[in-house]
Order: C-alpha cells, then structure tokens, then sequence
C-alpha cells in the first residue's frame, strides 16, 4: 500500500501510457486512506480506452463509497466489456443504489450470463421484487433455477428465444428443455435453428429432444429436412426425435436412413421406424 502522501503522485500516474501501471495506480487509490479525494479522477478512469482500466475503476467505485460515482456507474452498464459491466453492478449495489434498480433490472436481458448473474445478486441485496412474469423469468434464469422458470404458468415462451442464442451452453441446453417442457408450437422453428447451429452435441442434442416433445407438422417436417444434413450427429438425433414424435408421415424418409454409411444414424432410424410402427399397428 503506497502512502497517503503519495496520493499526488497517483492522480499522475492515472496518466500513464501503460495500462497495467494505471491498473495499478487504480488498486493503490483504493488501498490509500484518502481515496475519496481521487473519486473524479477514477470516475474519469471510467472512460479509458483499455477494457482492463474501465473495469477496475468500476471496482475501485465501490470501495471508495462515493455516492457521486452512481451516475458515472449507471452509465458503466452499457460498456462493450463485459467486465466492465460487471463491476459497475457490483459497486452499484455496495453503494446501495436503490434509485437505479431500474437500470440494473435491464441488465438482467444482458448477453453475458456473468453480467446477468450479478444483476440478479444486486436485486436480491437491494431487496428488489419482480412486477411481472418477464422480471421475474429473467431473475431466475440469471441465477440457473431452471426449475422455477419452468413454474411459471403464464409465461410467453417467446420471452425466452433470445436465450437459444447465449454464449454459454448450459443456458443453451436448459431454455431448450423448459421450451420442450412447455410445448408451444412457436418454440418449433427457434429450437431447430439452435439444432442445425449449436456447436456443442450436447446443446443438439437438448434441442431435437425439445422439438420431439412439442411435435406436431412443423417439427415433422423440420426434422425430415434435418435427415438429410451432412453432420452425421444431426441426422441421428433427427431420426431419433421423428421416431419419439410417432408420425407416420415421417416413415418414407426414415427409410434412406436405413443404409446410411454411419452406423448411429442407422441404427437410430432403425429403431424410430420400429417405434412409429407399434405406435399405428
């Protein structure tokens, strides 16, 4: 920890053309027993161009406990870092800023779950409350209880799509299943193209099972498209949720399949004809 005296020398070396030594400079105002005589200087920190810098003076507010920093952070939480965004919601909430709750409430739509996350732990200290079935989805997908989104009777699924396109897989894979679970036909198209796109087996795999559940024309004919994909892994689970749907329209094109050069898509059209087959004998 540098000395308070140096503190003349710190708002200097918040000029610095390395980033890391204005990092530095950054921690070292925080750790200084007159930090709140740099609040301005590490408010304009704020504004530097290197994400690193913006992040950690969005940090450093909090712990300087300054109230005329809650303007400057508010606006923190449209920064292209994400952890920028981050901190600027922590040192909100150590600064208990009950009159941007508002603000913070937005960022639970954020598209990074870390961002998305902390608004809900911010919520939850400044003892906000939910006024509608959107908060409080968004609260509780922000936090992973996948159980309790699945609970709300009321929900409008599409509320949920923009999920299917999150960065982080599980999120991916468990809007896919609550979709699956509420068995709305609207959900059909948002989940295939999460099916044909997803990076990971897993994340397909969670969309096919949710489209089979759902089922109806749209999921038949989606699927049978599907059938004929060059990832070997879309074909297999294609077969597989066409046989879970039992449509017997879906038979001719499960046929193909029957001879396909790999051995789980076979194997899988094999068995959804067998499946379809009971299911209208």
């Amino acid at each position: 920890m540098l000395d308070e005296d140096d503190m003349k020398c710190l708002l200097e070396s918040l000029m610095n053309k390395d980033p890391h030594v204005r990092v530095f400079t950054i921690n070292s105002i925080v750790d200084n027993s007159k930090r709140e005589t740099a609040v301005n200087a590490v408010i304009d920190a704020l504004l530097d161009d290197t994400g690193e810098v913006r992040a950690r003076a969005a940090w450093a507010l909090g712990k300087i406990q300054s109230k005329k920093a809650i303007e400057s952070l508010v606006q923190s939480l449209n920064d292209d870092n994400y952890n920028v965004r981050k901190n600027g919601l922590r040192s909100l909430g150590e600064l208990v800023a009950i009159d941007s709750i508002q603000d913070i409430v937005i960022k639970l739509e954020d598209s990074h779950w870390e961002v998305r996350n902390e608004a809900a732990v911010v919520l939850d200290y400044l003892g906000w409350v939910s006024s509608n079935d959107k908060e409080t989805a968004y609260h509780l997908i922000a936090k992973g209880r996948w159980e309790n989104v699945l609970q709300i009777e009321n929900l409008h699924v599409e509320l949920l799509f923009s999920f299917l396109g999150d960065e982080n897989s599980e999120v991916q894979g468990h809007i896919a299943w609550i979709l699956g679970e509420k068995r709305k036909s609207q959900a059909v198209q948002p989940l295939y193209d999460l099916f044909m796109t997803a990076k990971l087996h897993d994340v397909k795999e969670k969309a096919s099972a949710a489209i089979s559940k759902i089922g109806g024309k749209d999921a038949v004919e989606l699927l049978q498209v599907a059938l004929h994909d060059q990832n070997w892994f879309i074909r297999k689970c294609a077969a597989t949720s066409l046989g879970l749907i039992e449509d017997k329209s879906a038979i001719e094109s499960l046929k193909l399949l029957i001879n396909d050069p790999n051995r789980f898509v076979s194997q899988s059209a094999l068995e959804a004809l067998k499946r379809i087959d009971d299911k209208n004998s």
